[in-house]
Parts: C-alpha cells; structure tokens; sequence
C-alpha cells in the first residue's frame, strides 16, 4: 500500500478512464474560477489600499529633477538597451503610472509623462498589455507624434537598429519581443523606484560602447 502522504496517491492511475477524467475537470472547474474571482478581488482591495500613498509618492517624485531617467539608467537591462539620445530623452518625463485593470480583462496600463521637449507633442504616452500566463501582449497604445526636427531621426533610428531596444520599444507599440520591457517598468522600476533612483550604477556604461552610438540588442530573459 501507499503511504498517505505519497503523491502517487494522488495521481490517477493508467486504469483511470476518460469519464472519470471529465468528471474531476467538471467538479474543479467552478472552484478555480471561484478562486480566480477572490484573489482579484484580494489584488483590488490591494491596489485601493495602496493608491493613497502611490499619489502622494507620485507628487513628491515629480518635485525631483531628473527622477525617472535617474530610475531607468540605474537599472541594468535598462541601460544595455538605452542609447544617449534615449537618455536625454527621458530627462523630460516627469511621471510615470501603471495601472493593473481586471475588467473585463487582465490588463497593464504604462503612462509616461512628458514636459515640453524637442522630440515629441505628446504630454502623455499610454501603453497598454494583456495579461495572461504567457506574459504580456501589446494592446492598445498612443502614437508617437514626433517633431517636425526629429521626424526623420526617429525613422532613420527605427530602421537602421531593428534589434530589441529601448527606442523601438518607445516609437513601435508591437515591436517584437519588447513586451519585456514593459514587464521590466511595471514589476522591477514602478513598485520600487526608489530603489533604482539610490543605486549606483552597478554595470557603469556598457563596456565597449562609445558615445552616442547605439545601444545593442539585447534578449530578455
């Protein structure tokens, strides 16, 4: 016999027939649903407890000069996919949002806030990702409405590197595989800023990468 606590126990057995199978998925399914609606309901009861204290963090960061692009810099796989234009470029956001929206699906939302700048009108760019177990899919988004000055700079940028970068993130909603780096903003830099903003760049520059030049591709893990 088996001992109680073996997993053998609890595996059904080569003898087990479809109909058993059926059965088991029947009786489970209404418990995982019912499952899924309580641990949204616990994110939500989360996220409301902590919204008063993620506006008053958002109105004290954006009274620091230089935050955000202090945040990004400071993060390692940030950095490796961030060229020097990129960089003065941030240094016109002044905040940065995600939402996680449960309804009617899973979904991150990325708001980027801009002062005035050479690159871009926008004031505010909005990225949103479907999220599931596979990660996050490219949803809706805001076109970029680039400068007349910069227009040309953008599409020589955009064509001449096609590899995985913080540019083609920024300028392609569905650029392939840069999903990543909306996975990097919302779980490691919006939860804990701070923690990037006093870190000391752990990696320096990328080795081997001159001024201005373009930054490398780089796979995310």
């Amino acid at each position: 016999p088996k001992p109680c606590g073996s997993l053998g126990a609890w595996l059904p057995s080569a003898s087990t027939s479809g109909a058993d199978e059926q059965a088991l998925q029947f009786e489970l399914e209404p418990v995982n649903k019912q499952a899924s609606r309580a641990f949204s309901r616990l994110k939500l009861r989360t996220w409301q407890r902590r919204k008063p204290h993620l506006e008053q963090r958002s109105t004290t960061i954006q009274g620091i000069s230089g935050f955000w692009v202090k945040v990004f810099v400071n993060h390692p796989q940030m950095l490796a996919m961030m060229s020097d234009q990129d960089k003065d470029m941030l240094r016109y956001m002044t905040n940065l949002k995600v939402e996680e929206l449960r309804q009617p699906t899973d979904c991150c939302k990325i708001m980027l806030f801009f002062r005035k700048n050479p690159y871009f009108l926008n004031e505010v760019i909005v990225k949103e990702y479907l999220v599931n177990l596979n990660g996050y899919k490219a949803c809706r988004f805001t076109p970029i409405q680039w400068k007349q000055g910069f227009e040309r700079e953008a599409y020589r940028r955009r064509h001449r590197n096609s590899g995985l970068n913080f540019f083609n993130w920024f300028s392609d909603h569905n650029f392939a595989g840069s999903s990543g780096i909306a996975e990097i903003i919302s779980k490691d830099l919006w939860p804990n800023p701070l923690h990037y903003y006093l870190r000391r760049k752990a990696l320096g520059e990328v080795p081997g990468r001159r001024t201005g030049e373009e930054p490398r591709a780089l796979v995310l893990k």
